[in-house]
């Protein structure tokens, strides 16, 4: 805002003082000039009124008195932020009279000098207008550049929260749909940010999409006012950015807000559309594998520089309403085709990593070139699968009975003697307690252990066949 001493020094002067001396802070919001006896009904307040006084004119001591207290108080209470008296034209001095009365109502008072015009004054005003536009311009442009910035980053989402929070004064959060994490940040970095901010703001995020809304909403945190905007991408809520403070940004802050809000929206857009583009190269991949061309496969794999393993599980999955609900391994290859998910899954554990409450089946460990082979077996169990379940289909072509053996081995104890009994014994429990001296429901605990560590059915005849081997050795 402009003040009255800051128009009084541009007008070099063609505005002087008058009282009090010096001005007090008093912040204008323009110059307009008047010769009505009530000009009020045509300002809006914070003007500072110019006017040669034919009002003030004519009468004797008291008239000329009262006029002048009657006109300051019209102008007091029409808001008017100051009185400019144009000498020369009405007045050569200021009259006692006006001057008691600016005094008494405490309504600053100043003179425009005879050679001076009007015009000089506002022409000062609209000038200091124009420059501050201009330094607001400037500093808006430098805190859009930042943000620019910020965006190419690649933590981008926590640079662009770190600049907002820096440009605005207060502290600012982002808070994407699904796993993505959340980022947020103080005036003076992600450390000034109030203590158990994001649990709160990620249960009202929660809230507001649940009740489907896309709006603004006021909140009232711990730690004070905050407001949730929808960063939104093709007309859906995709995020929210939150900042603490309530009530309306002034129009630099908005720019900004919105500068910052359409970057993360561009981002999150972008992300999707290199997620949606990974998935769609990996479908290619496993729809090669599935139909027996596994060298076409590892050639495209190289070009798009990924490694197919040697061998792998495959399951075949209900997709699900969204591709991925099955909640399958974040480093899988997954193929949909009628409303079935074909996942290849690495072969670093036991057996694969499947979310509970998935649907399907799977099978292996196979080498990837004798995947085609087992591929309509695990989709025909998949189709058959109970609700919330996913079962097996036999053990592939290749067992890890060398790597069950030693994990039994590393577990210590009578894990590994237990079990190599209850193979010999062909699964019989009294025979197996015999051979070892112990109580048989100490072997169905010592078994039960097993079964769970290596995530295998020791009754099944191919884990039973395979591990006897490998245990025998």
């Amino acid at each position: 805002m402009i003040t009255l001493a800051q128009l009084a020094d541009a007008a070099r002067g063609d505005l002087v003082p008058y009282w009090p001396v010096p001005l007090p802070r008093v912040e204008l919001t323009g110059v307009h000039v008047s010769e009505l006896e009530d000009p009020t009904v045509f300002l809006d307040g914070g003007e500072l009124l110019l006017t040669v006084g034919m009002q003030l004119s004519g009468g004797d001591g008291p008239e000329r008195e009262e006029a002048a207290r009657a006109y300051v108080a019209r102008l007091v209470k029409g808001r008017v932020a100051a009185l400019g008296l144009g000498l020369g034209s009405g007045h050569a001095m200021v009259p006692d009279e006006l001057r008691a009365a600016c005094i008494e109502a405490g309504l600053p008072l100043l003179t425009v000098p005879r050679e001076s015009p009007f015009l000089a004054v506002s022409r000062a005003y609209w000038e200091i207008v124009r420059r501050g536009g201009e330094a607001e311009l400037t500093a808006l442009l430098g805190l859009q550049v930042a943000l620019t910035r910020a965006a190419s980053k690649g933590d981008a989402e926590p640079a662009i929260v770190r600049e907002l929070a820096h440009a605005l004064g207060t502290w600012v959060a982002y808070l994407p749909d699904g796993d993505a994490p959340a980022s947020c940040s103080g005036r003076g970095g992600p450390e000034d940010a109030p203590a158990g901010l994001l649990d709160e703001l990620r249960r009202e995020a929660t809230a507001l999409r649940g009740a489907g809304r896309g709006a603004t909403a006021t909140l009232q945190l711990s730690c004070g006012p905050a407001a949730l905007y929808p960063v939104t991408d093709g007309g859906r809520a995709t995020a929210y950015l939150a900042l603490g403070r309530g009530g309306q940004l002034a129009p630099a802050e908005r720019h900004l807000f919105l500068t910052a809000s359409t970057l993360l929206a561009h981002r999150a857009a972008g992300l999707r559309r290199a997620e949606e583009e990974r998935a769609r190269s990996d479908g290619m991949l496993v729809a090669l594998v599935l139909a027996g061309h596994d060298d076409a496969a590892r050639l495209l794999a190289r070009q798009m520089d990924c490694v197919l393993p040697e061998s792998v599980y495959l399951a075949v999955l209900d997709a699900g309403p969204k591709r991925g609900e099955s909640a399958i391994e974040a480093d899988a290859l997954a193929f949909e085709l009628g409303g079935l998910l074909y996942v290849l899954l690495p072969t670093d554990a036991a057996r694969p990593r499947l979310a509970p409450g998935s649907r399907g089946a799977w099978g292996g460990p196979v080498p990837l070139r004798r995947v085609r082979e087992m591929v309509g077996q695990v989709a025909d169990a998949a189709g058959q699968a109970p609700a919330g379940r996913v079962v097996r289909v036999g053990h592939g072509l290749e067992l890890p009975a060398d790597e069950w053996a030693k994990v039994l081995a590393d577990a210590g104890g009578e894990l590994l003697a237990t079990v190599r009994a209850y193979l010999a014994n062909r699964g019989q429990w009294e025979a197996t307690a015999r051979d070892l001296g112990v109580h048989r429901n100490s072997v169905r605990h010592r078994i039960a252990r097993a079964a769970e560590l290596l995530g295998v059915d020791l009754d099944d005849p191919d884990v039973a066949a395979h591990l006897w081997l490998a245990l025998r050795v």
